[in-house]
């Protein structure tokens, strides 16, 4: 099938369809009040397979300037985070750290720094490249950071006065960039020979296996396999050498990439040879995907509609940009969930976008005092239910929106 597309990876202008979401808004375009009408305008969403290369992608593109620019998510705000970031840190040191000098680390999407703080704390000499407003404010703490889409002009930059890294941290950019073979060719240039680029991204079988549909939004314009990312990476002489998972963003792979020429051998076969036994690398593998979908939505809308017939108070919890993308695919509004409580104070008083379900803090959630939490951060379940219920005494009842609607009591 063809239709004004172009593969992220490969260029291939043909594509399968594997879910129709029609046109949404942002999941970032938080709105202040009703005047404001940003969140009007809804752009096309769509997930597509690559027959070519088996990368799974947004079918249309929105302009990244709109998306990233000026970001409201930041890693610091997550108590999840904040544990992985420790734990991350200390593995990256224990097999890539040396006391007889700084290793050299570069990360690319770096946000607000708050990670690159935990690399420089076991010992690296650090700096990050993210185009959001967060890479300003990083720099000016003193964290050292450029502002900017990392590609391979960026990398130009850096070399003209820093050596090559001997280690490159990207965390959950590869899925957001609209540029993918200009930041693969830019992470070939800057890694250093024997460096070693580490990459963590929600895994694509998480996505089909738990029905995450709601991590498909305009900012994630690829969903990867480690057969899809063989595949990208082989174009541009690079090679997985390691293969290990974390419980981030509902499941990721942690892999490990080295130079072709590198002497450490490929380690990716056995996964490969998996994803191809299930099917994931393969249109017939996600042909159920969508029926899949409409009954989760289906489902969740008549429960929340049966608590509200039973006259209680549902509201939600996880103001994420992947709830957002659930509640407007499911049309929820707030005659169903009051507000949505959210950690971030960025987020707080202002209105979610489409659907307009008031952010509030956790305190002032808790002040309804409903008799219901959606969690609409699915990812942070644990993290949420211990604030609600150590820290301000929520005795309701939580409702787990995937992979299909439960009530669960903790």
């Amino acid at each position: 099938m063809t239709d004004s597309f172009k593969c992220l990876a490969c260029n291939h202008e043909k594509y399968h369809m594997v879910l129709d979401m029609g046109d949404v808004p942002l999941a970032n375009a938080f709105i202040k009040d009703l005047s404001d009408t940003a969140d009007q305008n809804r752009e096309p969403l769509s997930l597509v397979m690559c027959p070519e290369c088996d990368l799974l992608q947004i079918k249309d593109e929105v302009d990244r300037t709109k998306l990233f620019s000026n970001y409201l998510w930041m890693t610091s705000t997550s108590a999840g985070a904040k544990a992985h970031a420790e734990k991350l840190s200390t593995r990256l040191w224990e097999k890539f750290g040396s006391d007889e000098k700084q290793p050299f680390l570069v990360e690319v999407a770096s946000n607000d720094g708050f990670f690159l703080e935990h690399y420089r704390d076991v010992g690296f000499d650090i700096l990050g490249v993210d185009p959001s407003n967060f890479a300003q404010e990083a720099n000016d703490r003193g964290v050292p950071s450029i502002r900017d889409f990392f590609g391979v002009k960026v990398v130009d930059k850096i070399l003209e006065t820093r050596e090559k890294p001997e280690v490159m941290v990207a965390r959950n950019v590869l899925g957001h960039s609209s540029e993918l073979q200009d930041l693969i060719a830019g992470m070939k240039k800057l890694l250093a020979p024997e460096g070693t680029l580490v990459l963590e991204l929600p895994y694509a079988y998480m996505l089909r296996a738990e029905l995450q549909y709601d991590t498909i939004f305009h900012e994630h314009l690829s969903y990867l396999t480690v057969g899809s990312l063989h595949n990208l990476f082989k174009r541009f002489g690079l090679k997985i050498t390691d293969v290990d998972f974390v419980h981030m963003n509902g499941g990721s792979l942690l892999c490990e990439v080295k130079h072709e020429e590198n002497e450490t051998p490929a380690n990716d076969h056995s996964m490969r040879a998996f994803e191809e036994f299930i099917g994931l690398n393969s249109i017939e593998g996600w042909r159920s995907f969508t029926k899949d979908v409409n009954k989760q939505r289906r489902d969740l809308v008549a429960l929340l509609e049966k608590l509200k017939s039973d006259g209680k108070k549902v509201v939600s919890y996880g103001a994420a940009a992947k709830y957002m993308t659930m509640l407007n695919y499911c049309d929820i509004k707030t005659d169903l969930i009051s507000a949505c409580g959210d950690a971030n104070d960025r987020k707080q008083g202002l209105l979610c976008p489409g659907v307009h379900i008031p952010v509030v803090s956790p305190k002032e959630l808790m002040d309804m005092d409903p008799d219901y939490v959606l969690i609409g951060a699915w990812n942070f379940k644990t993290e949420i239910i211990n604030l609600l219920r150590n820290d301000y005494g929520f005795k309701g009842e939580f409702i787990m929106p995937l992979p299909y609607p439960e009530i669960i009591s903790d």
